[in-house]
């Protein structure tokens, strides 16, 4: 899914708006664009599945809350994805750049002028308690998020959306405040919650709903302990199982959760039987592990899953609150002292593509030319109304990682002249200093994992008269340390979907740098890529949205925001062979989800491995 969750509220009259047929999805340009007819099931659905089974899965770090929306807290594994329910469902299909169809709502109507749209609501649809599901709901939904206790993430997100009409029992309608190509298909994104749990007198969302949960998704909490695990049992009675999307979907029993603190007991936790899948994201274990004798027999499949994902950037993010980050020369140098042809040989074992960009494995928005055409144009009306906002580089060098292509030993030379011309004079002690400020900060991690990478980048700072500490801490302590900006350095990641829009604004926009939880850890400020999400929010055609996409990027990208780091066109998984999955893999989902969703259990696989393991014999 690309998106989630909710708006500001305006109270507000309106006449009844122009608009065109109700379909039962949207897609961003238009309807003609949606490949699925109604009644008609996903490609990469079995409709046919069986129902049963109980799928284990694992989750490293303890979760502290029930609550998928509010804002302090790590949320329970799995939870926004089979309990909680969004008004519509966002399709993974490579064939659709971004298109929804209904979930909660049966038929949505977009006005002529896309300013408003209406959604009719299923009339059966009910929360997992037997309450009727209503416009009520909806509209209380959207007026939730002024609450404090609301993730502030998704105010800047929905901020476009001005306010929420209830038509009757069954029917709502948005008002928008511009015209903006993905608004409609943003609503679909928001969380629905019951009114008669969370609107109840004398409760505040935050914390005090942290064990109900009550919600209309497919499953419903069943048991949970914090920080040990939390079991899901798909509901019976569940209002949306004969809905076409729906349609062999869901298919296990129950989902379990367990939780691990330590990535090695969980590694061998799976080795042992304990839980079903491991999504391996280690390329030493990847190349190294899970090799053994259970392979050999069967027992537990090895498979590498190719995806279709904008690939994003990943990176070491900077936090330009504090002063050693403040200069993008001072930047460069940082960023060109991580020698990724060094770590992918001997760390990586090699199967990783350095991140050129922040739309990577992606050939129609990524451009490695310098920039020509309409690009160019842009870039230079943009550079004389911001002057240093829009780096010459931008316009004159391909994207890519500051020093990519060059040795090592020529990084680290022009990373020590880069930060002489930045006036940081190497001291007495090997360190960096400009007046009162010394070039020294914190790399904060939230797992053991990240520290080989991040040590040979730490000697290779310490070359260029850099300090840099690296800081291990628990999930919990990381979460409110990220979102509050108390770091100096921390490996981030940006995922990028088919259709960027308002996301953008919450990751690199200039009034999300001052909102505590939002994606903005680098704290950019820059009046040019702010035009340009603007453009890019408010383009009517693929064509404008490219060409403002490819602007934006090698603004980023020259700016040296982030280390880059690397990423992978696959998805790494080992699971044990007692499962079935459909004919067509939605590769623009992770397998991990698609597992979760659209794969079943198999009892003759189920009871072959078990018959093989007892036996110590390899499955026929």
């Amino acid at each position: 899914m690309k998106k989630i969750f909710i708006v500001i509220y305006g109270l507000l009259l309106f006449a009844h708006p122009v608009t065109a047929a109700p379909k039962h999805g949207l897609s961003l340009y238009g309807p003609q664009d949606l490949k699925y007819n109604p009644g008609q099931p996903y490609d990469y659905a079995n409709p046919n599945a069986p129902k049963g089974g109980n799928l284990i899965l694992a989750d490293f770090g303890a979760f502290t809350k029930l609550n998928p929306a509010s804002l302090k807290g790590v949320t329970a594994p799995g939870i926004g994805q089979l309990v909680f329910q969004t008004a519509m469902d966002s399709s993974t299909d490579d064939d659709e750049p971004f298109s929804q169809y209904g979930n909660l709502v049966e038929k949505a109507e977009v006005a002529e002028d896309h300013l408003s749209l209406t959604y009719y609501l299923y009339k059966q649809a009910k929360f997992s308690d037997g309450y009727p599901l209503t416009a009520d709901d909806f509209v209380f939904s959207f007026n939730l998020i002024k609450d404090p206790q609301y993730h502030p993430i998704y105010k800047e997100y929905f901020k476009d959306i001005k306010s929420i009409e209830k038509i009757d029992a069954h029917t709502v309608r948005y008002h928008f405040a511009i015209h903006n190509q993905e608004l409609p298909l943003i609503t679909g994104q928001m969380i629905i919650l019951p009114k008669h749990i969370y609107g109840a007198k004398g409760k505040t969302f935050g914390s005090d709903f942290d064990d109900i949960a009550v919600a209309s998704g497919p499953y419903t909490i069943e048991k949970y302990d914090y920080g040990k695990y939390i079991t899901y049992k798909r509901n019976p009675n569940w209002w949306g199982k004969s809905i076409a999307i729906n349609k062999g979907r869901y298919n296990f029993d129950r989902v379990t959760y367990k939780i691990y603190l330590d990535p090695v007991a969980q590694r061998e936790a799976f080795k042992g039987g304990e839980f079903d899948m491991q999504l391996v994201n280690s390329s030493r274990d990847w190349a190294l592990d899970y090799k053994g004798d259970f392979v050999k027999k069967g027992y537990y499949l090895r498979t590498e899953f190719p995806h279709t994902r904008i690939a994003g950037m990943q990176g070491f993010a900077m936090n330009m609150r504090k002063e050693i980050f403040k200069s993008r020369k001072a930047r460069a140098a940082l960023a060109m002292v991580f020698d990724f042809e060094w770590s992918n040989k001997n760390l990586f074992y090699g199967q990783y593509t350095r991140n050129d960009c922040y739309f990577d494995n992606n050939p129609e928005m990524k451009s490695k030319r310098i920039a020509t055409g309409e690009v160019k144009i842009l870039l230079e009306s943009l550079r004389a109304k911001y002057k240093s906002s829009v780096p010459k580089t931008a316009l004159t060098k391909p994207v890519g990682a500051p020093g990519q292509g060059s040795s090592a030993e020529r990084n680290i030379k022009v990373a020590n002249a880069l930060l002489d011309s930045a006036g940081w004079k190497m001291g007495s002690d090997g360190i960096r200093s400009k007046g009162k400020d010394k070039m020294e900060f914190e790399l904060l991690l939230a797992g053991p994992g990240f520290q080989r990478i991040a040590e040979p980048y730490k000697n290779n700072l310490k070359k260029i008269g850099v300090h840099m500490t690296i800081k291990v801490i628990q999930i919990a302590e990381y979460e409110e340390r990220l979102r509050n900006f108390k770091f100096g350095m921390v490996v981030a990641g940006y995922p990028q979907s088919r259709s960027p829009g308002n996301e953008q604004s919450y990751m690199w926009g200039s009034k999300s740098a001052d909102i505590p939880g939002s994606r903005n850890y680098m704290g950019i400020k820059n009046p040019a890529l702010d035009e340009l999400i603007e453009k890019i929010i408010a383009a009517k055609n693929r064509k404008d949205l490219v060409l403002n996409i490819q602007a934006l990027d090698r603004i980023l990208t020259h700016q040296y925001y982030v280390v880059p780091h690397w990423y992978i066109s696959y998805d790494r998984a080992v699971y044990w062979n007692k499962f079935g999955r459909p004919r067509v893999n939605a590769s623009q989902s992770a397998v991990n989800n698609n597992l979760l969703e659209w794969w079943w259990w198999d009892n003759d696989k189920a009871e072959k491995l078990k018959k093989a393991r007892a036996a110590g014999t390899s499955i026929n």
